[in-house]
């Protein structure tokens, strides 16, 4: 079973296996709803090896929509492959999905000594929302990227729609990414205040220990304001750094690396945020390697 013949209609639905809620709800509960109605409806439980395990399956599901269904997950998964594992290390780098800034929330932000932020754009997306983000994002990141397919339509479209300044990628057919146009710095212009508003509270408060040398000693309904306030006051440079290395630390959790390496090539962008404890980390693992009919009801 190296291959699937399956109805272009249920391509979308495919792409949700690799889904957070998806996954979690496998590792958890040892089923998913969803899992089974797409295996009823695309007949896919009906040529399914009784030996193949889950791992192998899901394998072999991202290998069909890699070359039928470019979704969002196939280009953020290359991107932790290629440019996050492929680049850099995780003992010096670290990946968020989905990162909220001001009023959009960032597909992918890879943090080394920098920001790189990361705006997918594939051939099933518009670029009306993408002049938004892009202001959005260069009010907190250094390196702005958007991502796309390798059609001179879309490049062009995607072009047409950010300033120079930022870089543009290519998702090729084998599985590479190209740099169509690099991107420019932008690390001075980034505003502390935005920045403030994408941190946690933990975050942001050892930020304004380290810069100011105290925090300040208020009710937590008056906390927030005065930091923000101070930490406004911040350079723009200084307020960058100080994000990228806290967010940086969100990823040295040596558990969470050991899992990341360990996940399925397929897998990797999932296991970089998918928010599992330590117990279910152990059971998705176990539900990688058992029968994938087993989860079938």
């Amino acid at each position: 079973m190296e291959s699937l013949i399956i109805n272009s209609k249920y391509n979308s639905g495919l792409s949700r296996f690799f889904s957070s809620s998806v996954l979690n709800e496998l590792a958890r509960k040892g089923h998913s709803s969803f899992f089974n109605e797409m295996l009823s409806v695309s007949g896919l439980h009906e040529i399914i090896d009784e030996n193949i395990t889950m791992s192998a399956f899901l394998q072999i599901v991202y290998n069909h929509l890699f070359k039928n269904y470019r979704s969002e997950y196939i280009y953020k998964n290359a991107i932790a492959n290629k440019i996050l594992l492929g680049k850099h290390s995780l003992n010096t780098a670290f990946m968020l999905t989905e990162f909220r800034v001001a009023d959009c929330k960032a597909d992918l932000v890879v943090l080394n000594g920098t920001s790189n932020v990361y705006e997918i754009k594939s051939e099933f997306d518009s670029v009306d929302r993408l002049k938004r983000q892009i202001y959005a994002y260069s009010q907190v990141f250094d390196f702005i990227h958007v991502i796309t397919s390798t059609s001179p339509f879309q490049i062009t479209k995607v072009a047409s729609c950010i300033p120079k300044s930022v870089g543009i990628m290519s998702f090729t057919n084998r599985n590479a990414i190209h740099t169509v146009r690099e991107a420019e710095s932008g690390r001075r212009f980034v505003k502390p205040d935005i920045i403030f508003d994408s941190l946690r509270k933990t975050e942001y408060t050892s930020i304004i220990k380290e810069q100011y040398g105290f925090i300040p000693d208020l009710p937590n309904t008056q906390i927030h304001k005065v930091c923000r306030e101070l930490f406004a006051r911040l350079p723009s440079e200084t307020a960058h750094d100080c994000m990228v290395k806290v967010l940086k630390a969100r990823g040295k959790c040596k558990r969470l690396k050991d899992f990341i390496t360990d996940s399925p090539e397929c897998l990797r962008a999932y296991s970089i945020n998918s928010g599992l404890s330590i117990k279910e980390t152990s059971r998705f693992r176990e539900m990688l390697n058992a029968k994938c009919r087993s989860f079938m009801r």
